[in-house]
């Protein structure tokens, strides 16, 4: 009998520790600025850490000449890792939204029809899980093993710039969804699930407020 939740039937690579060093070093240093207060305001400012989200672990990637599966990029079980993702983040962000934590989406995205599903269906879960969960987690957790691994990407997720603007009770729960996305992608080895779980923690609010 199947199982219900399959094994991967083999893991993908990672990037050796230095090779992330770059990006840890880059999100270390925004996080003490943000949480130091000296992380500059305005809107040129929340979009720095998201070009540089996006860009290291791509220059990295062809730099090195590597596949994107280092980053748990893989077609194998896609949709249905995508999926339980969704399911993990429709979860997540109806116990948030119960207990009524203001949590934004990531920058300023917008609520509005396209521009919501481009961004937070999109871009956001793009850059994000590819940098925290997929870049540096993947190799966090083959390196001091999955449960330090993923706490820590969880920490370095929380504290970012856009998230601590947030206040003390938010981050809580953005720690939360930072270790279910880190437990996702290292369970199922695939990126999609975590990509999945942002994404519809990011538009639910948004298709809800359709019907109310």
């Amino acid at each position: 009998m199947k199982t219900l939740f399959p094994p991967t039937t083999a893991r993908s690579s990672y990037l050796p520790l230095k090779a992330i060093a770059p990006g840890l070093v880059l999100i270390v240093v925004m996080n003490v600025m943000a949480v130091t207060g000296i992380w500059p305001s305005g809107p040129l400012w929340s979009m720095v850490p998201t070009i540089m989200l996006f860009a290291i672990p791509w220059v990295t990637l062809i730099v090195l000449r590597q596949s994107p599966t280092v980053f748990a990029y893989r077609r194998d079980r896609a949709g249905l890792n995508f999926a339980w993702g969704v399911l993990a983040g429709a979860i997540w962000r109806g116990l948030s939204m119960y207990f009524n934590y203001r949590i934004i989406y990531a920058g300023s995205v917008p609520t509005d029809g396209i521009n919501l599903l481009f961004f937070g269906l999109l871009w956001v879960p793009f850059v994000e899980e590819t940098f925290f969960r997929g870049y540096i987690g993947k190799t966090l957790n083959a390196n001091l093993g999955p449960v330090m691994g993923i706490i820590l990407q969880a920490v370095l997720f929380t504290f970012q710039p856009v998230h601590w603007q947030q206040g003390w009770l938010p981050l809580i729960s953005i720690f939360g969804f930072g270790v279910i996305a880190g437990w996702l992608v290292e369970r199922w080895d695939s990126i999609w699930a975590g990509w999945g779980a942002h994404g519809f923690a990011n538009v639910l609010p948004g298709i809800l407020r359709l019907f109310v």
